[in-house]
């Protein structure tokens, strides 16, 4: 009875993930997008499209601003994700709910960011916080703190209150950036992550692990190099903030990059790595490259775990990657758009790989 049940599962999810990703975006329209004149256009496009319409439906097409059309496109991952739910259930569940926990880490560093700059308007940043599935944390509270203190006083008896702890401390005397806090939030969810997904059996494990392990690495490859580039960490800090886990990546060979003198030093580390295919000969001068490259890859490894075409749970989450990497690409698109930045020149920075016309040049 229990494997006629799981079979249940997994192939109501995977027919339901396959009949959404007919609805992503191919590439020609992506490009079309790109030659759009300013953002009334791009949602005019976007609404008429099947995989986005609906969501996009209520909008006032003369009026949607460049923030509105954004935060609905954001706002359909979540709830995508949260679609699924009614299909799973046990571990199947607990995983995809800690993958959609990482839309709430986002609003909670959200409203850190709020609380440490104060610019933003608060009833706007909290109605789009409110509109999320499946928050749990006291947003209202964490919003009208007055100072860290309050901060960390409405975060008492959630999970993020014992991780935040210290990175709290220092914005209260004074620090002025965010690093500290928001690694120690996306390690957090990370980690719950990660124990959500060795709670399955041990056959849908490997397989959800080969999307979430390539994740996992190059997460830890992306901090290490922020952290060499941006903040004064010592090799020791850097170390220390790495994810417990690896998957494609040695231990050894992240804990030389981490405890790199410079750039230089952890490039050549990085491009001895299985990894190092993915990204450029040299450290690149614009960290928007770096990024591309990061999601590029676990985009191309999305989409081979989808055409693989198995009824489980690496289906599932391979749609939900693939359409995160889409939705961050039109938010990337309708920025050049609306700043009228050279198109050609804009679509390098694109997760997914265009050339003029449409055309895909995949790396492989």
């Amino acid at each position: 009875m229990t494997f006629f049940f799981s079979l249940g599962e997994r192939t109501a999810a995977g027919a339901k993930a396959h009949v959404l990703f007919s609805k992503l975006l191919k590439d020609e329209e992506m490009w079309a997008l790109l030659q759009c004149d300013d953002v009334p256009e791009i949602f005019s496009h976007l609404v008429r499209s099947e995989g986005y319409g609906e969501a996009l439906s209520t909008l006032v097409p003369q009026e949607v601003t460049r923030l509105q059309l954004e935060d609905r496109l954001k706002l359909l991952q979540p709830k995508r994700a949260s679609s699924f739910l009614r299909y799973l259930t046990g571990a199947r569940r607990r995983l995809l709910l800690a993958w959609m926990e990482r839309e709430q880490a986002g609003a909670l560093k959200t409203a850190l960011r709020f609380v440490l700059t104060r610019h933003g308007d608060r009833e706007a940043i909290r109605a789009r916080i409110s509109a999320l599935p499946h928050t749990s944390l006291p947003f209202d509270l964490l919003l009208s703190s007055r100072d860290f203190q309050d901060f960390s006083d409405a975060l008492r008896g959630t999970p993020y209150f014992q991780p935040l702890q210290e990175p709290l401390k220092r914005l209260a005397a004074g620090e002025q950036n965010l690093f500290s806090a928001e690694a120690a939030i996306d390690r957090e969810v990370l980690v719950r992550l990660l124990e959500a997904a060795e709670a399955l059996s041990a056959g849908e494990r490997h397989s959800v692990m080969r999307l979430l392990g390539v994740r996992f690495d190059l997460l830890n490859i992306s901090w290490t190099y922020r952290s060499l580039r941006y903040y004064d960490l010592t090799p020791e800090e850097r170390v220390a903030r790495l994810l417990p886990f690896r998957y494609r990546l040695h231990g050894d060979s992240l804990r030389k990059m981490a405890r790199s003198g410079d750039l230089d030093e952890f490039w050549a580390i990085l491009k001895t790595t299985v990894y190092g295919e993915a990204f450029e000969e040299s450290p690149p001068a614009e960290e928007m490259v770096m990024d591309r490259d990061v999601r590029r890859y676990i985009r191309q490894t999305a989409y081979r775990v989808f055409r693989q075409g198995r009824p489980d749970l690496s289906t599932l989450f391979a749609y939900l990657t693939l359409l995160e990497s889409e939705i961050r690409d039109l938010v990337t698109l309708i920025e050049d758009v609306r700043y009228d930045y050279d198109r050609r020149h804009a679509a390098l920075f694109l997760a997914r790989p265009l050339i003029p016309g449409g055309e895909v040049r995949w790396p492989w």
